[in-house]
């Protein structure tokens, strides 16, 4: 096989990557917002988003525990190991999750100095659980997935994970990918995604995603 033959017969991982690339994206802008916003600036933004935030994060990790891990523990068995660490992790996150979700919710209803620092710290507890533990996927998970499963099985467990988004969260989460395709070069951009979507992004969910993000984008 040639390696043009190879690679067209791989699973492609770019929207994985970009998934990736996404929550890295959100999380620190959630922290910067935190940080730098007076509290009468972050209060009536910070519930909505934080609770997309967490939606999309939940629902990433189910996919990867339910989907994801089991496609390629049924070709690489040999990563059983590696795989429970990764679940074990999203374990470990759930719990501070909900106190970040406690914390958002006591800076809401009494917007303070002392609640705002108390929800920043732990935001900054979830970016330290999670970013090494992105760093792991991406350099060892991905390019196993890449190897090992067949393109066609992957292209039908991508389409799997889009359908399991919560529709109501679908077009910010298809807007916030989208940003971050728009500035990759080509070659690091996946396959367009399906056409009903691509409509979706051009009649309206770029527009509402790129108002969506101002409050976010903060220096």
């Amino acid at each position: 096989m040639t390696e043009q033959a190879a690679s067209r017969s791989r699973a492609d991982t770019r929207l994985y990557q970009v998934v990736h690339k996404t929550f890295r994206v959100a999380t620190t802008r959630l922290i910067t917002v935190t940080e730098k916003l007076e509290p009468s600036a972050l209060q009536p933004i910070i519930g909505a988003q934080w609770s997309f935030y967490e939606a999309v994060l939940h629902d990433h990790h189910r996919t990867e525990d339910t989907i994801v891990f089991p496609a390629l523990l049924a070709v690489r068995p040999d990563m059983d190991t590696l795989v429970e660490k990764l679940e074990d992790e999203h374990r470990q996150l759930i719990p501070a999750m909900d106190t970040a979700s406690a914390a958002v919710t006591s800076f809401e209803h009494q917007p303070d100095t002392v609640r705002q620092k108390t929800m920043l710290d732990d935001l900054i507890a979830i970016r330290e659980l999670f970013f090494p533990h992105l760093d792991v996927e991406d350099a060892q998970i991905l390019p196993a997935i890449a190897e090992s499963i067949p393109r066609k099985e992957w292209e039908r467990l991508d389409k799997q994970a889009l359908k399991s988004i919560p529709r109501q969260h679908l077009p910010k989460a298809v807007g916030a990918l989208d940003e971050i395709i728009q500035g990759l070069p080509e070659e690091e951009r996946p396959p367009p995604p399906p056409l009903p979507i691509r409509v979706m992004l051009a009649v309206s969910w770029r527009r509402k995603w790129t108002e969506w993000r101002k409050p976010l984008l903060v220096s």
